[in-house]
């Protein structure tokens, strides 16, 4: 990505990995606008996730993912916080990475597991969980969904992500990865 590239960032990696958060950052910063794709397919769908996982099930939403992402990657100047199993489904990953630039935000699972813990009640695949159950859920889950988010343009590592200032510092630096030219 060049500053010009008015193609949509793709934040992609984990729930509760912080994209929305750094997202809105990076939306600040650039000028850009920030969209949540999750919060979206509520707002369209008139319906919370967790109601949707608990009406349609986990693949009609997943198809509903899909069409918002069909339809918000014809946007210019976006950044798109996905969320956590988007990349994962049909040819979504393929989709991302020829219409924007994709950036994959990684973090350990202790880590992950912390901040899902956090924010259970939020998260559905999760909200039922302990946190034992959330280790398990991320142990289980993670590796499969690296098979896609490695596939990403760029890999951001957000270990230790703490604070806003840290949040701020980690949109400092993704933007830094995206304007420095490939080798």
């Amino acid at each position: 990505m060049t500053p010009e590239d008015p193609r949509p960032i793709f934040l992609i990696g984990f729930s509760g990995v912080g994209k929305t958060t750094i997202g809105r950052h990076l939306a600040e910063m650039t000028g850009r606008t920030f969209v949540d794709t999750d919060a979206y397919i509520e707002k369209k769908y008139h319906s919370s996730i967790t109601d949707m996982f608990a009406c349609c099930g986990i693949d009609k939403f997943r198809k509903r993912e899909t069409v918002i992402l069909i339809e918000l990657s014809q946007y210019k100047d976006l950044i798109i916080a996905t969320g956590g199993g988007m990349p994962c489904t049909d040819n979504n990953i393929d989709i991302m990475k020829s219409r924007g630039t994709v950036v994959y935000l990684y973090n350990n699972m202790d880590s992950l597991t912390d901040r899902l813990e956090i924010c259970k009640a939020d998260r559905p695949l999760v909200a039922h969980l302990d946190k034992e159950g959330i280790r398990r859920y991320v142990e289980e889950t993670l590796p499969k969904r690296e098979l896609y988010y490695t596939q990403a343009h760029h890999t951001v590592d957000v270990s230790g992500m703490m604070t806003i200032e840290d949040e701020k510092r980690m949109a400092e630096h993704i933007l830094s990865v995206l304007n420095t030219p490939k080798s």
